[in-house]
């Protein structure tokens, strides 16, 4: 059934090339995204979205073909692009790095982001551009704000409020205010949501409540420059079905600086991450953790970047500078909060990491339908170890072999890429594309201090991770049929493996390994107008890979999948019933797998079914509503997180996605 599912998106993608394209816009309900440009997406994080999306940045991207969610509970999950997660790909908001607490990822950068006060979120596949900061070995990920001078003094604003199943209840309210001279941007979310229940009625520990709240200022004094400041705070708590504890705070303050002249834009950020996690706030302690515990990690991270962009009237264009970051992470704890509140500890800093890269990304037009795109970037690092022990568990600790050492590495990032246009024959226009890139990955936090290594119990020593990699893809569109095809094949030397159960002597780890390993897929996608109101939406997306060390299947790697749709939409209505298939998955690797997770075992397919609709009564509202997983069914995401036993809940294989789910969403655009 599965193979029948998957052939029959194959054939649709393939006969729709050989009908011709529409100009790829968004509709009132977002189900799939479509790529605007060679292996770049945009899209607009204001509009509906299904399935419905939590509120934080991971479940945003499920609409774009290559991403997959790693689930741990309601919200904060961890995004994973052509199968890599972590670090290899980078979440900016407006090219801020944020970084989370914890050491086990319950708080992942996406925890931090809130998608609907951004104006777009740009998602850049491969290692194709060196102009975002290091790593981005799988792409990177940018949820960024407009900002347009106005001739005059102007007003708008955009207000949502969302009601669900699970007691969902989300508002928004995203405001600004401009004269030529002077700017305000104000936005506040509050998010929150009781316990789902999956296709078999079983409920999950899921529960969560969150809020934030953002303000621009803007001073422009002349069409070319501006100076503009920006404050974030927000908190909340969140359930996690996946381990033994909560968490109980998501506290980050943000202040950042931006200032641009003409060609050059200059930038500062300071984020402050203060992360509770307990067994107590969102659940009863019980068995063996029957005291109250609780963990306090922070991390503080500063940065910034100065950038000199090309003139683009020229032959070439491009951008130039340098960007630097600089974060800093310590934890306290206590095993037991009413003898001795976590509170009234000294926190202990385990690590300082600094980096400082300088870039070139440049664009030449050769010709009329032809383009050469390059860039390279070097990286000085810096990481200093400050633990004098390092914990085997949460009853023992041994020396740390390299408390107080520092370790510096120099690397450096390149790439190139060639775009075609093609004919316009039969109305269609097409650009062809192929690029190569090396990236190199320093380790990050999770993978050299919170994990130790297979000689060591420091992970200090583990070697940079080296990704060459080859992309080919095309774009096209016409007046009815808009798609891309986009394909990858890499390997990578040292990849960076989180292997559990490690056997050191008479007991086992978490280690991080660096072996060589492989990876390869795709990505297909299609829209066809089969008439001005109706129109057919088809992807499908694949990645295989092998770790050629262990000669054993890279792990954490989600299952093919192809969705179908089929819509009807004029100016004032809308419905459409998407049809979602996963394959079943049968290459994995027990026990290994990446910071965010590892292979439990092989994972069965699922056939998911959506319906929505839409209702626009004038040009500023728009109603929406929808039902996720119509038929009820109980499946997990092959790469999502095993369940825990916590008292009251039914413990399961892995966490399983929400059953049938109702959404209703008003919103206004003023």
């Amino acid at each position: 059934m599965g193979r029948m599912i998957f052939g029959a998106a194959l054939i649709m993608c393939a006969g729709q090339a050989l009908a011709g394209t529409a100009a790829p816009t968004e509709e009132m309900i977002v189900t799939g995204v479509r790529t605007s440009s060679p292996l770049v997406i945009v899209t607009d994080p204001k509009s509906p979205r299904q399935p419905v999306p939590a509120n934080d940045g991971a479940d945003y991207l499920k609409t774009i073909p290559g991403f997959a969610v790693i689930r741990k509970g309601g919200t904060d999950g961890d995004a994973v692009l052509r199968g890599m997660a972590g670090s290899r790909v980078s979440m900016l908001l407006d090219d801020q790095v944020v970084l989370g607490g914890c050491s086990n990822r319950m708080d992942p950068p996406t925890a931090y982001i809130f998608p609907e006060t951004f104006d777009r979120i740009e998602v850049i596949k491969g290692p194709q551009t060196v102009a975002h900061g290091p790593g981005n070995a799988a792409g990177v990920v940018l949820f960024e704000k407009d900002y347009t001078r106005p001739v005059e003094s102007t007003w708008n604003a955009h207000i949502s409020a969302l009601a669900g199943s699970a007691g969902r209840n989300d508002q928004v309210i995203d405001a600004s205010w401009a004269n030529p001279d002077f700017s305000v941007r104000a936005a506040v979310t509050n998010a929150r949501a009781g316990d789902y229940k999956d296709g078999d009625g079983v409920r999950v520990h899921s529960e969560y409540d969150r809020w934030n709240a953002q303000l621009n200022l803007g001073w422009t004094p002349s069409g070319d420059t501006r100076l503009e400041l920006g404050l974030a705070r927000g908190d909340g708590e969140a359930a996690y079905a996946d381990r033994a504890v909560d968490g109980a705070r998501f506290d980050r303050d943000s202040v950042s600086l931006k200032f641009v002249k003409g060609q050059l834009e200059v930038q500062g950020y300071y984020n402050y991450v203060d992360h509770v996690m307990d067994n107590y706030s969102l659940r009863e302690p019980a068995g063996m953790m029957a005291n109250k515990i609780a963990m306090n990690p922070d991390r503080k991270t500063t940065g910034g970047k100065i950038a000199w962009s090309l003139d683009e009237s020229s032959e070439l264009d491009g951008v130039v500078g340098i960007d630097w970051q600089r974060n800093e992470h310590s934890n306290r704890m206590t095993m037991n909060e009413d003898a001795m509140p976590y509170e009234a500890l000294p926190r202990t800093p385990d690590s300082h990491f600094s980096q400082v890269g300088a870039f070139a990304e440049i664009g030449w037009n050769l010709a009329e339908a032809r383009r050469l795109i390059g860039g390279i970037r070097v990286d000085q690092w810096n990481v200093k170890d400050f633990r004098n022990q390092v914990a085997l568990s949460m009853m023992m600790s041994m020396p740390n072999p390299t408390a107080g050492q520092t370790r510096n590495s120099t690397l450096h990032s390149e790439f190139i890429r060639l775009e075609q246009g093609i004919g316009e024959a039969g109305g269609l226009h097409a650009t062809a594309y192929a690029g190569i890139g090396r990236n190199a990955r320093h380790p990050d936090y999770w993978e050299m201090i919170a994990k130790e290594s297979a000689q060591s119990i420091s992970a200090l020593d583990v070697r940079p991770e080296i990704t060459n990699q080859v992309d080919i893809g095309i774009v096209f569109r016409n007046e009815r049929l808009s798609g891309s095809v986009s394909t990858f094949v890499n390997r990578i030397d040292d990849f960076l493996l989180v292997q559990n159960n490690y056997m050191k002597g008479s007991r086992t780890a978490s280690v991080t390994r660096n072996v060589d390993v492989a990876s390869w897929g795709f990505e297909l996608e299609s829209q066809y107008r089969i008439a001005d109101a109706w129109r057919v939406e088809a992807s499908l997306s694949s990645v295989r890979g092998t770790n050629r060390t262990d000669d054993s299947a890279l792990p954490q790697l989600p299952p093919r999948e192809g969705r179908i749709g089929v819509f009807y939409e004029n100016r004032t209505w809308s419905t459409g019933v998407l049809y979602r298939a996963i394959a079943d998955q049968t290459r994995v690797d027990i026990g290994k797998g990446n910071i965010v997770g590892q292979d439990i075992g092989p994972t069965e397919g699922a056939n998911i079914v959506s319906w929505n609709a839409g209702w626009r009564p004038g040009k500023a509202w728009l109603v929406t509503a929808g039902i996720d997983n119509l038929l009820d069914e109980t499946y997990a995401e092959h790469i999502s997180r095993a369940g825990a036993a916590i008292a009251g809940f039914t413990q399961t294989t892995r966490i399983n996605e929400p059953g049938r789910t109702f959404w209703l969403k008003a919103q206004l655009s003023l």
